[in-house]
């Protein structure tokens, strides 16, 4: 009965011994490919980080690379190990001096853009609020009111930026007007 028992544990070990080694250095591989990744991490936040605040192009690391700028937005890559254990982050960023008329395509408006914006949208007689009505309603909005021709994408979209009395490029985060 001991040889029979014994038999079978050790044909059991056999067939389990890979899969119980394995389960026992995967925590230092998740380890290795996180310190990695951190590392990798660093790197690219810094070089970003070291762009805005300088407003040029810093010594770029070993095992980082920036891409030419599109539409003044870099785009730095930093590697970081080899093989299974390498990690590789991606982290873009904006010279804003690069930008010199600030981003207005040298437009000129009549009036300031606002710092912010309320979910209110401007009255008929006064479309962009520069009548009077941002100057009642700002603080208890909580912001300017928004003109109709901000109010939804498609409005944006068909509106005329020569039309616009302030600066509505890239409201709501919905990209570069097409007349811009």
């Amino acid at each position: 009965m001991n040889i029979v028992s014994t038999m079978v544990s050790l044909s059991i070990m056999g067939i389990a011994g890979p899969q119980v080694a394995q389960m026992a250095i995967a925590p230092m591989v998740a380890q290795k490919q996180s310190q990695n990744f951190t590392s990798a991490e660093a790197l690219a936040v810094t070089v970003a980080a070291q762009a805005e605040a300088k407003s040029e192009l810093p010594t770029i690391p070993d095992g980082c690379s920036v891409s030419p700028p599109i539409d003044s937005v870099y785009q730095v890559t930093c590697n970081e190990g080899s093989g299974q254990f390498s990690a590789q982050v991606t982290r873009s960023f904006r010279i804003l001096d690069e930008v010199a008329d600030g981003g207005t395509g040298t437009r000129e408006f009549a009036h300031e853009r606002p710092e912010k914006f309320s979910g209110h949208q401007c009255p008929v007689n006064d479309t962009y609020g520069v009548d009077g009505y941002n100057d009642e309603w700002y603080d208890l909005l909580g912001g300017a009111c928004k003109p109709a021709v901000a109010w939804n994408k498609n409005a944006y979209l068909a509106s005329d930026p020569d039309s616009w009395l302030y600066d509505l490029n890239n409201i709501n985060g919905w990209g570069n007007h097409p007349g811009y």
